[in-house]
């Protein structure tokens, strides 16, 4: 009877241990996601900085602003 209490223990010790390396690699994913989106973010914003510094510089070559 201790030998099957033993073998539940391990194998419940077993099924935790799994679960818990699931959940830290799926932290691990959901945070490797959050940054690549922050970058991908900050991308965006950069690119629309440049559009909106070329549709200046195109205005200025129309003679639509004089600095």
């Amino acid at each position: 009877m201790k030998s099957i209490r033993i073998k539940d223990l391990e194998i419940v010790e077993q099924e935790r241990q799994q679960e818990e390396l699931a959940e830290k690699n799926t932290v691990a994913v959901l945070v490797q996601l959050a940054i690549e989106n922050q970058k991908k973010d900050m991308m965006i914003a950069q690119l629309m900085q440049t559009v909106a510094n070329l549709n200046i510089e195109i205005t200025k070559l129309k003679g639509g602003i004089s600095k």
